[in-house]
């Protein structure tokens, strides 16, 4: 009869990060530690002036085109989102300067007065404001400007010596209470064209109509608001005053495409 034999295996060694725990320690209260506290992201809204333009070109004279821009009182008439324009202030008579791009006038014209101020009621995006411009007509350059709030020109300061303005209601109007905009310049530049786009066949001149509106709302949350309207409402003021000069100058273009 044989004997059993005796199987000896070794110990088993496990590791220190799996030994298991002795009885005593098992089932001991775990405290929780403490999980870091994440604070939700936070969106900042910072007021930054923004720009908006639209250009046209026109088969009119440029000179005939800067008299109806520069003729303020008529904005209500026609532009839209704007519900008054009335000019409160005008300039003393000054020389009627042209366009330093065109041919000097055989015989200087009289001088006249431009708006120098103006009161203005604007809306759009579900935005109204009433405010007084301060206004810039200098022919020499095809420039008309309106400025409100703490904005300042900036047009070269020969030219504004030149057609006596100047802007020293900056720092008082910025002072008064502040309504919807921060800031807002518009800037209307008419130049005639280049000689290669005159429509030579019917002896009409071609300008240059350019729009550019740079504002700043008080409320950063309003720019947000607006910002899908800024293209439309610009190009509507620029199609507006298109019409506007076929009415007032009695002229049908003779190319339609050629004035986009």
């Amino acid at each position: 009869m044989s004997t059993p034999r005796l199987l000896l295996r070794p110990p088993r060694v496990f590791p220190s990060s799996l030994r298991p725990r002795p009885h005593h320690q098992q089932y001991q209260h775990q405290q929780p530690q403490p999980q870091p506290q994440l604070s939700p992201p936070r969106r900042s809204f910072i007021s930054t002036p923004k720009t908006v333009r639209a250009k046209r070109r026109l088969p009119y004279d440029h000179q005939r085109l800067y008299e109806i821009i520069a003729d303020v009182d008529s904005y209500v008439r026609f532009l839209p989102y704007c519900k008054e324009s009335r000019v409160t202030r005008w300039t003393d008579p000054i020389p009627n300067h042209s366009s330093s791009s065109s041919p000097p006038p055989t015989s200087s014209p009289p001088p006249r007065r431009w708006p120098a101020e103006a009161y203005l009621t604007t809306g759009w995006g579900g935005l109204e404001e009433t405010y007084t411009s301060r206004i810039f007509c200098v022919p020499s350059l095809g420039i008309v400007e309106a400025i409100s709030g703490d904005a300042r020109t900036e047009i070269p300061y020969p030219e504004l010596v030149r057609h006596g303005l100047l802007d020293p209601a900056a720092d008082a109007q910025a002072s008064q209470r502040p309504g919807v905009f921060k800031s807002l310049v518009t800037r209307w530049t008419v130049e005639p064209a280049e000689a290669a786009v005159r429509d030579d066949r019917f002896q009409r001149p071609w300008s240059n109509v350019n729009l550019s509106v740079r504002y700043e709302f008080v409320n950063p949350l309003y720019t947000a608001f607006t910002s899908a309207l800024e293209d439309r409402v610009v190009a509507a003021m620029v199609e507006a005053f298109e019409k506007r000069a076929e009415s007032v100058l009695k002229e049908t273009r003779s190319d339609p495409g050629a004035a986009r």
